[in-house]
């Protein structure tokens, strides 16, 4: 069966939050539905991705044509299956969102009650005398017979009964579970509305300036106990799950590398992968950094007697001065109550969260004119346009790029000889 396809070239404009605009490329596949017979228009971000998706669409259209006639299960039956195939591949706090969130919103009744309700409905499962029940698409709608007009009522409904937040969070699960449906049965489900709803906004996240942010920078350097926890997520731009869960294994002070290969769970166990595909990365770290390192390493409490995390719990100091549970894993509630918050408040900053620091670490290297494709490798996105929806190429190497962030602080870089490599 042949297929007819084309390919074109479009010029995307888009303003960001700074309101300067920028321009990239998209290329548009155009085809003819196999299954339904309707018009069809993908986007993608190179012309080699779309080719790529013209010869697979031309590849699988007859057996497309015939995905037709074969019955796809209800609803209920595909968030289980869903569900099933999420399980062990995201963290357990994830699943248990993806699970929530399938029950109440996506499949229903959805419970329409205050805030407070609805978080005390959602930990325990009991609902109140006299809850209000909306219906929501129902356990044993056949999900083929659901149209796009019905996912664009539905997600209003969900506007209604919960915050912006839940429904695109709601509206994102019925999409996975759509496409891997049609994946895995061969069929073709509705698409999903372009635009259901008000578009959500994320409130504005609390910042430091750069004289606040040197201020902790050097406060860090004369604090030996606790500096280089709060200064590594600002010279680093990591994310706070991935500097908790970092081993002096994955340190490479000579080379000035850090190694990100896995991040530590709320609970302080580790999990051997990150957030993405792409946070498995190297990061370069400047000098300041790399100094403050060397000299934690001869002081970091020791796991039965051997260097194993890079930030671990100090534990407490008996009446005789000898430390007790040092070494252990530092809990993210606990870096925050005792490391993050104490800091803030000591130096009379406002109280900005620990993801803070990773943006702007990142908008810093930014704002000094670092390419957005080498800066996107450094933060672990996937996508560039993750960074700044703009997308380019890393053409060097990031050698040298964290010292950038020492320059955007405002703080001296020590002058090293070039020959004997001695600080000056």
């Amino acid at each position: 069966m042949s297929t007819r396809t084309n390919i074109t070239k479009r010029r995307m404009r888009q303003k960001n939050r700074d309101g300067k605009v920028f321009e990239y490329d998209r290329y548009l596949l155009h085809y003819k539905d196999p299954a339904t017979g309707k018009r069809r228009q993908r986007r993608f971000d190179t012309r080699k991705e779309a080719e790529a998706a013209r010869n697979d669409l031309i590849k699988n259209a007859e057996r497309m044509a015939r995905c037709k006639g074969k019955k796809p299960p209800t609803l209920k039956e595909a968030v289980e299956y869903w569900l099933k195939s999420k399980k062990g591949v995201v963290a357990e706090q994830t699943h248990r969102a993806y699970t929530q969130i399938s029950r109440d919103y996506i499949i229903g009744p959805a419970f329409d009650g205050t805030l407070e309700e609805r978080r005390r409905y959602g930990m325990t499962g009991k609902l109140p005398p006299k809850a209000k029940l909306i219906p929501m698409l129902g356990a044993d709608t056949k999900i083929e017979n659901i149209t796009t007009a019905e996912i664009r009522m539905w997600f209003l409904k969900v506007m209604e009964v919960s915050t912006p937040y839940v429904a695109k969070c709601a509206k994102r699960d019925l999409s996975s579970i759509f496409r891997l449906i049609e994946e895995d049965f061969e069929v073709r489900l509705a698409r999903m509305p372009s635009r259901p709803g008000p578009a959500y906004r994320r409130s504005e996240r609390k910042l430091l300036n750069e004289d606040q942010v040197r201020q902790v920078i050097e406060a860090a350097l004369a604090d030996p106990k606790w500096g280089v926890y709060y200064a590594f997520p600002f010279l680093t731009g990591t994310r706070p799950s991935e500097m908790l869960g970092l081993l002096w294994e994955d340190v490479d002070l000579k080379r000035g590398r850090i190694r990100i290969c896995r991040t530590q769970k709320p609970d302080g166990e580790l999990k051997a992968f990150t957030k993405t595909s792409a946070g498995m990365r190297e990061v370069p770290i400047n000098e300041i950094l790399r100094e403050m390192l060397i000299a934690w390493q001869e002081r970091c409490p020791r796991l039965d007697g051997e260097l194993h995390r890079v930030f671990p719990g100090q534990g407490f100091e008996t009446k005789n001065g000898e430390p007790v549970k040092a070494g252990r894993p530092l809990s993210l509630y606990n870096y925050r109550m005792r490391v993050w918050y104490p800091m803030l408040d000591k130096l009379e900053l406002p109280h900005i969260s620990i993801y803070a620091a990773r943006h702007m670490a990142i908008s810093f290297l930014q704002a000094r004119g670092m390419e957005v494709g080498l800066v996107a490798k450094i933060a672990g996105h996937a996508n560039p346009q993750v960074t700044l929806r703009y997308y380019t190429h890393a053409v060097r190497e990031h050698d040298g790029l964290m010292d950038e962030l020492t320059a955007a602080y405002g703080l001296e870089k020590p002058e090293t000889d070039k020959q004997s490599g001695v600080q000056l």
